[in-house]
């Protein structure tokens, strides 16, 4: 009887442990008036996560958390102090934007909603088994979806044309002329794609060499498809795939229009900053170590024409003007009202991601 009695109260103290692993809180607090769900809270995280691992330039979750590296502001951090501040400033940015978008009358129409919940399909879609793993439901990913789109909402409301905080058509149109570039171009590769052969250090300097000879020809862009025709065989010899005249239009862009983040992905710092510092109709060649690696003939051209005006422009001058001290604001908001239950939050550890 008593060895039965030993099992019976074994049996029960496993069911116990069973009980209270499956039970993790469903909230971890509040920030103001707004409940920070467990989902919402951990979708902070693994996005907190995600940027700490491009920073960290690791995968694996230990190495993530446990380096040292410097986030975007300057400063030393480790993986898991960046995280767990990141995690924090997304809770209080989604609360504070809840209780804005409402004080100033948003609303979600059918029309957003349908769109909010299209998006949120697709991204479940491609991260289900991740989103998962971590503990994240399909429920709080239309959650933070709709406080994604209530947070850009805000921007317009805040200081769009009809906001209570407009800014200026003259602020957007310095904006844009400092952080906006039409420009045409002519690639003269170091790199194939196809065959993935590059150009030694001498090869690239006949290119580069041709290059600057092709951009004292240039008067304007209507210059460069000739310049295409004339300079990309002899660039095909060097790389041994026969390129010919026929390729022009695989390395000729005209009118490319892109900010300058973009800008910099195509050609690299130093180009970009040298293009930034170019006329309007000035024609150089540069060095790209972006995307387009290779030589490049650029002619950069007037940013407002007849179709590229303020108005196309304002939405994304207004986001590059105005986002980043929005989220700040939000952020510095919702951490004033915070009320969280640290208990809760460490109950979800970020050492328990799943990468």
């Amino acid at each position: 009887m008593k060895k039965l009695t030993k099992i019976l109260a074994l049996g029960l103290a496993a069911a116990l442990l069973a009980g209270c692993a499956i039970k993790t809180p469903a909230t971890v607090g509040t920030v103001g008036g707004t409940t920070i769900p467990a989902g919402v809270y951990l979708l902070a995280q693994y996005e907190a996560f995600v940027q700490a691992q491009a920073l960290a330039t690791a995968t694996d979750v230990k190495e993530v958390l446990d380096a040292t590296f410097t986030d975007e502001e300057g400063n030393e951090t480790t993986g898991a102090d960046y995280v767990a501040a990141k995690t924090l400033d997304g809770v209080y940015r989604y609360a504070a934007a809840e209780q804005k978008y409402a004080e100033m009358g948003g609303e979600l129409t059918e029309s957003d909603l349908a769109l909010i919940t299209e998006q949120a399909d697709t991204q479940w879609e491609s991260m289900q088994d991740t989103y998962t793993a971590n503990g994240i439901g399909r429920q709080s990913l239309q959650l933070w979806a709709e406080n994604s789109y209530k947070q850009e909402a805000l921007l317009d409301m805040l200081y769009g044309r009809e906001g209570t905080e407009p800014v200026s058509d003259g602020e957007l149109t310095a904006y844009a002329e400092e952080n906006f570039f039409r420009f045409s171009y002519l690639l003269l590769p170091y790199f194939d794609m196809n065959t993935f052969s590059t150009l030694d250090e001498d090869q690239q300097a006949q290119v580069w060499e041709m290059a600057q000879e092709a951009a004292g020809k240039a008067a304007s862009a209507d210059d460069l498809q000739a310049l295409a025709e004339e300079y990309l065989p002899q660039v095909g010899e060097l790389l041994g795939n026969g390129m010919g005249a026929d390729s022009a239009a695989n390395y000729l862009v005209s009118g490319a229009l892109v900010n300058y983040d973009t800008l910099t992905s195509y050609l690299g710092e130093d180009a970009a900053q040298q293009l930034r510092t170019m006329a309007d109709g000035e024609v150089r060649a540069l060095e790209s170590t972006g995307y387009n690696y290779g030589a490049v003939i650029v002619v950069k051209e007037a940013l407002f024409d007849a179709t590229t005006t303020l108005d196309s422009l304002r939405a994304d001058a207004l986001w590059g003007l105005k986002y980043d001290a929005l989220q700040q604001q939000l952020a510095d908001e919702g951490a004033a009202e915070a009320a969280l239950d640290q208990s809760a939050m460490n109950t979800y550890s970020p050492r328990k991601i799943k990468g």
